[in-house]
């Protein structure tokens, strides 16, 4: 192909979260040329990318709205006439693989970001919801997985491997660097000395990220004195979740920062990273920390645990829960809490630069697939 491919990225939103801040690192390094469509809103990763330069269309698809979306996205892929429609999150699957299909783009591709065991981006896995991810599966071309464990859950799903090719979510190296500045200035917007110990959990506030954990997990810490602990995300459980700091007498300790567009300014005034979670496919926030270098402790992080041994200065609270975090929080401090080198082997896995490349290889064999199918028709 002469020119650069057309791809056209169906998302729900570019508010917060680690499937959109991964498009935005893709569509900055793809050589195709993309535009991307969100079904329901922007938000400050549009803003982000939109300042970059890149394309992206709201189609509002709320309220009335909503029975028409396919056909009006149909007809927007139509006027694009895109050589790939690469759809992300659940929402986006259910409402723009068929539009794809209705406009005749010639390759669908579909990255799965939240698939667990027995949930998919929250929701419980019923057996309809199965059945239609199993429909919308065979309806697009191909499947990207952010990571092994990913595809194992899909193959276990009834995905055919040969139908999924395993890309790793990517870091933007150069951004999670850390910077004296940055540390600066977040510590002062936190107003914490030097001397202060800076606890940080990065993430939605919502049940899956158990941030209710972590707070159980510091409360000792924050009670004695000379740490505060950052809460970097947005959610429905920001009010429980502020009442809980209450209860355990550790609220003005704790400083609730929202959702934030620098997380690496966030994690470069950090001194530990604490990761409740136990539902995660990659692991993005942990993973970016670690390759800051700042020590790190985390439940589950499918990106760091594929690598064999963890690198130094990490620690993994097996089986999750307050005295597990809090255990693995006290083994990392013993070693103390500074700041190692980025470990080489996630350097050279997960750079964003490498995830890009991969993403437009797939983009690139299934045209291939399918210009090679439309020759055989055709003699």
């Amino acid at each position: 192909m002469t020119r650069p491919m057309r791809v056209v990225h169906v998302i729900t939103t570019l508010t917060t979260g680690g499937a959109e801040r991964q498009l935005e690192l893709l569509v900055d390094r793809s050589g195709a040329r993309s535009t991307t469509v969100c079904l329901y809103e922007g938000g400050p990763v549009a803003e982000s990318m939109r300042r970059r330069g890149h394309r992206v269309d709201v189609l509002g698809m709320a309220g009335w709205r909503k029975p028409l979306a396919i056909a009006r996205l149909a007809r927007r892929l139509r006027r694009a006439r895109p050589d790939v429609v690469h759809v992300h999150l659940l929402a986006a699957q259910l409402w723009g693989i068929p539009a794809a299909r209705l406009a005749g783009v010639p390759v669908v591709v579909s990255t799965e970001h939240s698939l667990m065991a027995d949930s998919i981006e929250g929701r419980p896995l019923t057996d309809w919801l199965h059945r239609t991810y199993r429909v919308l599966e065979r309806l697009s071309d191909h499947t990207v997985a952010v990571s092994a464990t990913t595809a194992d859950r899909l193959v276990a799903w009834g995905v055919p491997r040969e139908r999924i090719t395993v890309v790793d979510n990517g870091i933007d190296l150069e951004a999670v660097a850390p910077r004296p500045e940055a540390r600066a200035r977040v510590r002062a917007e936190l107003g914490v000395d030097d001397g202060t110990t800076v606890l940080v959990t990065v993430g939605r506030l919502d049940p899956v990220k158990r941030v209710d954990e972590v707070l159980e997990a510091v409360a000792p810490r924050l009670a004695a004195g000379g740490h505060v602990l950052v809460v970097a995300g947005a959610g429905s459980l920001r009010p429980e979740l502020e009442a809980r700091a209450e209860q355990l007498g550790v609220a003005p300790a704790v400083r609730w920062l929202g959702a934030r567009d620098d997380v690496p300014a966030v994690l470069a005034a950090a001194d530990v990273l604490v990761s409740a979670s136990r539902d995660e496919t990659f692991g993005l926030a942990v993973l970016e920390a670690v390759t800051g270098g700042l020590p790190s402790v985390f439940v589950e992080c499918p990106a760091l645990e594929e690598l064999g041994e963890l690198p130094e200065g990490v620690e993994r609270a097996a089986g999750g829960g307050p005295a597990a975090l809090r255990a693995a929080l006290d083994a990392l401090s013993a070693r103390g809490l500074h700041r190692r080198s980025a470990p080489a082997a996630v350097l050279e896995r997960y750079d964003a630069r490498r995830t890009a490349a991969a993403v437009d290889a797939v983009y690139a064999e299934q045209l291939a697939v399918h210009h090679r199918g439309r020759a055989r028709r055709t003699t």
